[in-house]
């Protein structure tokens, strides 16, 4: 009986066909393509390895930018969606103000469209006051569209959060009109829980509390503390860094591509909400008092209310002369009491309905400079008291 030997069995084993539908491997340029391929469109550890990087590199992107040291410094310029976005802005320049060693007297305009649409980006402000006064101050601009009060207390917070008793004097501006008092303990709570700006302070907190509601948890983790401006922003700043472009802001861009005059209705329904609110305005009053003792525990630093824009045409139309009046009196005499200033300017600016685009917002240009002049009279004026001068 034969045997078989290796060097035969060999060429047997060789010659066994493959099994049948195998694939030809593909060699050279064509296997590299076919591993990258294979690792990405299917589970891999190399495409595993990949992703698990990419979102630990992403959230600490995330942790770093959105935290309230980076956005108050340099790359919190980033931060604002687009030129109109008035809550990214309003919360990157609050930030930087509390971050900063100020060198130059500040004063911070704090209010809603109708403020920003007189002040506009500050520098013209800046120009007025200098010539006035010889003086370089800076103009802060924390105005947002439909500012609530507790908005503002964050805001001034925020922006005072480093000042001391040597460091240059702070005037901080509050718009204050009839229109103001539309914000009613509820409606005021609800906006302080939705988190428009990206702040926390304590003193939005008790105002909370005081007027009935419950302030949103802390957790230390800026995106979790403003979760919802955290969704709002998060995407778009992050696009902008990586683009490298920054927003510049629109700050009196309110009559730009809108409608003229307000509508009948429209100014039916304002003058309503008007007259209605007036009886309840002691409740906005005593949320006065509350920041005035809020901003006087800050050395150095005065408040005043500026005199909100509102047209004749809609105190004629809807009979709100009285209630004009009376408010600009009340709050003078309560100004006086509790040591802050009451700055009527609107009034003494005289306006005409030819200087309204709306019912609440000036035109550009004349009726804009003639309210920058009038403010820069009373810094003029205020300048030479005690107190604003030299920080006394």
């Amino acid at each position: 009986m034969s045997q078989s030997t290796g060097v035969n069995s060999a060429p047997e084993i060789a010659s066994k066909p493959g099994p049948r539908g195998a694939k030809k491997q593909p060699v050279g340029w064509r296997s590299d393509l076919a591993a990258w391929w294979q690792g990405f469109s299917q589970p891999s550890a190399l495409a595993f390895s990949v992703f698990g990087l990419s979102l630990v590199a992403t959230v600490a992107l995330c942790v770093w930018f959105f935290s309230e040291a980076t956005i108050g410094g340099w790359y919190g310029r980033y931060l604002p969606r687009s030129a109109l976005d008035d809550d990214g802005f309003a919360t990157r320049e609050a930030l930087k103000a509390g971050y900063e060693e100020a060198t130059l007297p500040r004063l911070m305009v704090l209010g809603s469209s109708t403020i920003a649409q007189a002040v506009g980006s500050g520098q013209e402000l800046e120009q007025k006051i200098l010539d006035l006064t010889g003086q370089k101050w800076r103009v802060v601009v924390l105005t947002t569209a439909g500012q609530s009060p507790t908005e503002q207390f964050a805001l001034i917070e925020c922006a005072l959060e480093r000042q001391r008793a040597d460091s240059p004097p702070v005037v901080v501006a509050v718009g204050f009109g009839p229109q103001r008092m539309r914000w009613t303990a509820e409606k005021t709570v609800g906006i302080a829980t939705s988190r428009r700006l990206g702040l926390r302070s304590d003193w939005e907190d008790a105002e909370v509390r005081v007027l009935g509601g419950t302030p949103m948890p802390r957790r230390g983790f800026y995106p979790l503390d403003n979760w919802d401006f955290f969704l709002v922003n998060g995407a778009r700043s992050l696009l902008r860094l990586a683009l490298q472009q920054p927003a510049s802001r629109k700050v009196d861009y309110f009559t730009r591509g809108r409608e003229g005059p307000e509508t009948q209705a429209v100014r039916d329904t304002r003058g309503a909400r008007i007259r209605d609110s007036f009886p309840q305005r002691h409740g906005y009053y005593s949320q006065i008092s509350r920041l005035a003792a809020n901003v006087a525990s800050r050395p150095n630093t005065s408040l005043v209310f500026i005199e909100e824009t509102i047209s004749p045409d809609l105190v004629t139309d809807q009979g709100l002369a009285g209630i004009h009046d009376q408010m600009r009196r009340e709050m003078a005499e309560m100004a006086q009491q509790q040591g802050f200033r009451f700055w009527p300017v609107t009034t003494e600016a005289n306006l005409s309905s030819a200087h309204y685009h709306d019912d609440l917002h000036i035109q550009t240009g004349e009726a804009q400079d003639i309210l920058r002049t009038m403010i820069a009279r009373h810094m003029s004026v205020a300048m030479t008291l005690k107190g604003i001068a030299h920080g006394e």
